[in-house]
């Protein structure tokens, strides 16, 4: 991304949204409104004195609420540019009478309350959708505790956990008492392969996932038991199988099966039950903590982008390449492509490999410098008018 925002080619346009696009290939006009920072990107040096300062607390959106940030922050470390941002309706100094906490910490005079939102037009040749991806909200599998059970937490909020720059440094802490559990167990496929909750499909990334996450856990606590419920494990990839094997030496436990019911005692601890399909047998489990490896949905903005482009969706909700083989970055309109989720759910090796792609077929277009266009001309047929 920092090779992105510095490339003089590249024009890097953030807090930013698409509000239309018109055209046909070679001249596409994208109407993009680019919403007020309240800061000068360009002079901000990211120091946090202004942060600092800030009165205003709220949950951290990139932490998935697992921490705070103040109502000026930067979204996250590697954020591009490295500039501090207002979340305007958050903040208490919109009128600066009121507030005004950040603008006498900032020593540079970067924060600027009289900025507004910018509409602009870009003429672009080609499209690459790259929208991205949703997770799927598990609260209404509302027999695994999510929401109502602290210590049941998804995928995504467990990945924060155990990052080194997450919010507890890499401790896989429980939200409870904040204390390294002894047991953990992970439910695959909550809100895929379901005909009536979540999705049909599968979204690619779970299994290899939770491997992920099991191998780093045994790697700084051998000791932890760890149990993994599941129906089938897809490791289909490069390498994947040999994760899979390493993940069940080091003593990792797959049960074949998914929890049926999830309770919690006095002490935050949970008491899963789950009939094991391999044995034929219902087994209780004592936990300390359980993830749910939550699956991936089609991006909020698809639809809207789907209407404004004339683009096909596919029944799951993502978007229709031209050929599923012969083009399958393609879209059946000329001089549009897809990379990574937009399409279909994918790894970030998929979605970097896809997007290469995509590239390189936009690139065939536009190094011409002109397209040629066939002539469409119009023709009644008399005998089949009925007007």
């Amino acid at each position: 991304m920092t090779d992105v925002g510095r490339h003089p080619r590249i024009t890097l346009y953030t807090m930013s949204e698409l509000l239309d696009i018109k055209g046909y290939v070679g001249n596409f006009d994208a109407r993009i409104l680019k919403k007020a920072r309240y800061v000068k990107e360009n002079e901000c040096t990211a120091c946090g004195e202004c942060a600092k300062a800030c009165p205003v607390i709220r949950p951290d959106e990139f932490n998935l609420g697992l921490s705070s940030r103040k109502a000026i922050y930067s979204p996250f470390p590697q954020a591009v540019p490295s500039a501090y941002a207002i979340n305007i309706s958050e903040c208490l100094g919109n009128n600066p009478v009121v507030c005004g906490k950040c603008v006498e910490a900032c020593d540079k005079k970067c924060i600027d309350f009289h900025m507004s939102d910018q509409e602009i037009v870009e003429k672009v040749g080609t499209i690459i959708v790259a929208t991205g991806l949703e997770v799927y909200d598990p609260t209404e599998l509302d027999e695994y505790g999510y929401t109502r059970f602290q210590n049941v937490v998804t995928s995504l909020e467990f990945e924060r956990l155990i990052n080194a720059g997450g919010p507890s440094g890499g401790d896989p802490v429980r939200p409870t008492d904040k204390k390294i559990p002894k047991s953990i167990g992970f439910v695959q496929c909550v809100g895929s392969r379901s005909a009536s909750r979540g999705a049909a499909y599968c979204s690619n990334i779970c299994c290899m996932n939770t491997i992920k996450s099991t191998l780093v856990l045994k790697e700084h606590y051998p000791d932890m038991d760890i149990k993994v419920f599941y129906l089938d494990i897809r490791a289909f990839g490069k390498g994947f199988e040999d994760l899979y094997m390493r993940s069940r030496r080091l003593g990792v436990n797959y049960i074949r099966g998914f929890p049926g019911t999830v309770e919690e005692d006095e002490n935050k601890n949970l008491r899963v039950t789950v009939e094991n399909t391999a044995s034929g047998k219902l087994e209780i489990h004592e936990l300390d903590m359980l993830v749910l490896a939550i699956g991936i949905k089609p991006a909020e903005s698809t639809r809207k982008l789907q209407e404004m482009l004339g683009l096909q969706l596919t029944p799951d909700g993502f978007f229709l390449e031209a050929h599923p083989k012969l083009q399958p970055v393609d879209a059946a309109t000329r001089g549009i492509f897809y990379a990574g989720c937009a399409e279909a759910p994918k790894d970030i090796k998929e979605s970097v490999t896809q997007a290469s792609a995509a590239s390189a077929r936009a690139i065939r277009l536009m190094h011409k410098g002109h397209i040629t266009s066939e002539p469409i001309i119009s023709e009644v047929i008399e005998e089949r008018c009925k007007s």
